[in-house]
């Protein structure tokens, strides 16, 4: 990508989202960012656009011509958040993807979706399974690029309290100096790093159609 550049971005109001967004916002390379969201974001940038509609559609308006050639999602929830297997399978799974198939018809050539380490259609747990169902339909649509984020345990202020997942970060980081290897990919990363990952990424030249990220090299690009 070159200076100039018009991202669009569904789930901003979440921790990698929101991170993400401050990040492009920080980045005098982009252009204009689109919030795709069903409630407003706090927040007030002379490059950035808020389309809020109920199904993170574009606006039907004649002032919201933008055409974004960079799509970002980072929209996910987990099952004690969502209630049930069938609810987490409509977010992480059909949510994902119609917003995905909504930003190709934007015009959006290269996409950038926050996935998960481990995220396989036969994998045993659930969740891993509708990663894996994601990011399967979303290779199917056929954008120019299209890269998954997968990192281990996330780490950072959330607007939600998860004490399972404090319990787990905790636990991570009095074993992470024994772990290495791959094993590294599941020491909790930061949030702020996953998003300075996707925004170097946004601007270095791509080769591969379709690429998967994990923790190490998010630190790697971030750094």
């Amino acid at each position: 990508m070159t200076m100039n550049t018009s991202i669009v971005i569904a789930g901003a109001t979440g921790l990698v989202g929101r991170e993400t967004l401050e990040a492009l916002l920080q980045d005098v390379r982009v252009a204009q960012v689109i919030s795709l969201s069903r409630r407003k974001i706090e927040m007030e940038h002379s490059r950035l656009q808020q389309w809020i509609t109920a199904d993170l559609s574009k606006p039907k308006s004649p002032l919201m011509n933008v055409q974004p050639s960079v799509g970002i999602i980072t929209l996910g929830t987990t099952l004690k958040k969502a209630g049930s297997k069938e609810n987490l399978r409509a977010i992480d799974v059909d949510l994902v993807v119609n917003t995905a198939t909504k930003m190709k018809k934007m015009g959006v050539e290269r996409l950038y979706v926050v996935s998960c380490l481990g995220a396989n259609t036969k994998a045993m747990s659930h969740y891993l399974q509708c990663k894996g169902e994601m990011e399967a339909q979303i290779e199917a649509l056929g954008f120019t690029g299209t890269t998954f984020m997968q990192p281990g345990p996330l780490a950072g202020n959330r607007d939600e309290q998860r004490t399972d997942e404090k319990l787990l970060q905790g636990a991570m980081k009095l074993i992470s100096p024994l772990m290495i290897g791959k094993l590294k990919n599941y020491v909790p990363i930061e949030a702020k790093l996953v998003a300075k990952a996707i925004n170097r990424l946004v601007f270095m030249n791509q080769e591969s159609r379709v690429s998967r990220v994990t923790s190490q090299k998010m630190r790697v690009l971030a750094a």
